[in-house]
């Protein structure tokens, strides 16, 4: 038997896992990003496998099974932390939105997800999340978000987020 393992050093723009698990503080049931595909400036998309062994299933429906929409929308949140600040003329422009990954301190907020839901995602599917920088203004993050499975496009519309930096700002 051989066995892989990808580093996400190994591709810049990509994520498995464990680099995930490095920049988003979740974990299970709440780590809704099982990869990262691409990121770079202005843009990333990611990967949600659902399976059916998933929590929210037991009760999001027991006759059908179907992944509630807050946790698109949430899965869609935690792909925007591998959003790219777009390049600047000098170039720059490989940090992440908001500041840098690396701030233990630093977090983003949901406030405002303006999302339409197109079709029901079921356990077996494997949702492809797609987010799109669109602005900055102050302390808020502004993306075009999309989400699509194998059977077409799920869900789309805007996120807001705000950058929060110490927990002094949380209340």
């Amino acid at each position: 038997m051989m066995t892989h393992t990808r580093s996400a050093a190994t591709c810049a723009g990509r994520y498995d896992i464990e680099a995930i698990k490095r920049r988003l503080p979740h974990r299970y049931p709440f780590l809704m990003v099982d990869r990262i595909e691409e990121s770079g400036p202005g843009y990333a998309i990611g990967i949600k496998n659902v399976t059916a062994n998933e929590p929210c299933f037991q009760g999001h429906f027991p006759q059908r099974s179907i992944l509630p929409g807050v946790l698109i929308a949430e899965a869609l949140m935690q792909t925007s932390a591998f959003v790219g600040r777009p390049a600047e003329p000098d170039g720059a422009g490989d940090a992440v939105l908001g500041g840098d990954a690396a701030a233990a301190d630093q977090q983003l907020f949901a406030i405002g997800v303006n999302l339409k839901f197109r079709r029901p995602v079921v356990p077996g599917d494997r949702l492809r999340m797609e987010l799109r920088f669109v602005r900055m203004a102050g302390d808020m993050l502004r993306f075009k978000a999309s989400a699509r499975t194998e059977a077409g496009f799920v869900a789309s519309g805007d996120l807001s987020l705000a950058i929060v930096t110490t927990q002094e700002d949380w209340t």
